[in-house]
């Protein structure tokens, strides 16, 4: 669906007002429990929050990526627990088996995603190794089955999905070169467990936990894409994601510039108020410099990939330049608000909530020291041009 200049206008007002109305009320009930209560997804479906992204032949709206990251943004501003999970619900969740799954799998559950009714979860991590070519779950074929065994941790969502997307070896001496493949694997198959992992520090409710698999048989029509494939269908999904974590770092980061000036020209110290003085005015310039600077940059990766163009180097500066945004954003609107925005249920705003949820985002689909990696390769290899 491509929506007019107004329609997105009328679409991201709308949805700002849901998460920052409707989505921040529940929150104080999710920071007790971690657990997304039956109002959320109610919300959310009514608003088609799981469906911005999703074809409108599955029931969803079918927006381009440019169209996709100004609402994405106003998700962003809101609780991270929710943002975690409508950033991964408009992305990853349905965008690998539509790409790559069997037809058997995609008619049985692409028109499941809309109503938030099917989730998955993206399990690539691994303890005791990297996220990528050193992984050491394993998936033998045995006759006509695929036998998986290995552990994954650290993955989002495993208290609400019903399948996993899993990169396993199945060729040991490749690796790198078609030694990978990816599984879809429904978590009610005999050998699938899940334990949920410690709460985290911030996104609360969005349940995370290690996932075993013990012997699990799959059928050849559960392999995405070809058998060998699997870390280049990962890592092409990782591109869009990582963007959408840019994505992530920017509403965090412009809701926590309007909060500081807010509170500058609240705050009086001295019988004179903050927003008043040189310091705070250049702390703000500086805040604003880079949140223009991030949408910038987020918005011509966008139009890239539309394009029908890579953005792995682009993703990747998107994530890396986003973290920095956040830490120096939130920890500048930290200071104007002095001592009280430390405090939880402060009266101008969730300052202490929203510092807690912008530390995960240094962790979502890598590191900054993964980021960089992957942006200096094709900087590398092409001189230091970008197109």
């Amino acid at each position: 669906m491509k929506l007019t200049d107004q329609e997105l206008k009328d679409l991201c007002l709308k949805t700002r007002h849901v998460v920052e109305n409707d989505l921040e009320a529940l929150q104080p009930e999710i920071e007790q429990t971690h657990v997304f209560p039956k109002e959320y997804f109610d919300i959310c479906r009514e608003n088609k929050l799981f469906a911005l992204t999703l074809p409108e032949q599955f029931g969803g709206l079918g927006l381009s990526v440019e169209q996709f990251f100004p609402v994405l943004e106003e998700i962003c501003r809101g609780p991270g627990g929710m943002r975690m999970n409508l950033h991964y619900a408009n992305g990853l969740d349905w965008d690998i088996l539509y790409e790559h799954g069997s037809q058997k799998l995609k008619d049985k559950y692409m028109n499941k995603f809309a109503s938030g009714e099917f989730f998955t979860n993206f399990a690539l991590t691994e303890p005791d190794c990297g996220t990528g070519a050193d992984i050491r779950t394993t998936a033998v074929k045995k006759g006509s089955k695929w036998v998986l065994n290995g552990k994954k941790t650290l993955i989002s969502h495993t208290d609400i999905s019903g399948a996993s997307y899993v990169i396993a070896v199945t060729d040991e001496n490749k690796r790198k070169k078609g030694g990978i493949t990816a599984f879809f694997v429904e978590q009610d198959l005999p050998g699938f467990t899940v334990e949920p992992m410690p709460h985290m520090m911030g996104c609360r409710g969005a349940g995370h936990g290690y996932i075993f698999l013990k012997d699990v048989e799959v059928d050849d029509d559960h392999v995405l894409g070809n058998v060998g494939e699997g870390l280049e269908i990962f890592m092409d999904a990782l591109a869009l994601s990582r963007a959408s974590i840019g994505v992530s770092c920017l509403g965090l980061s412009q809701r926590f510039l309007e909060l500081a000036i807010a509170r500058a020209k609240d705050r009086v110290t001295f019988g004179k108020p903050l927003i008043k003085r040189q310091a705070v005015q250049q702390m703000i310039a500086d805040m604003g410099t880079q949140v223009y600077a991030l949408r910038t940059i987020l918005m011509d990766t966008a139009r890239q990939f539309d394009h029908g163009e890579s953005i792995e180097m682009k993703a990747s500066m998107s994530k890396l330049f986003g973290i920095d945004t956040v830490r120096t954003v939130s920890d500048s609107c930290l200071e104007i608000f002095g001592g009280i925005g430390y405090f939880e249920d402060n009266p101008y705003g969730p300052v202490e909530r929203m510092y807690r949820d912008a530390r995960a985002l240094w962790f979502e689909e890598g590191p900054r020291t993964v980021q960089r990696l992957t942006a200096a390769r094709p900087l590398i290899a092409n001189g230091g041009f970008i197109e």
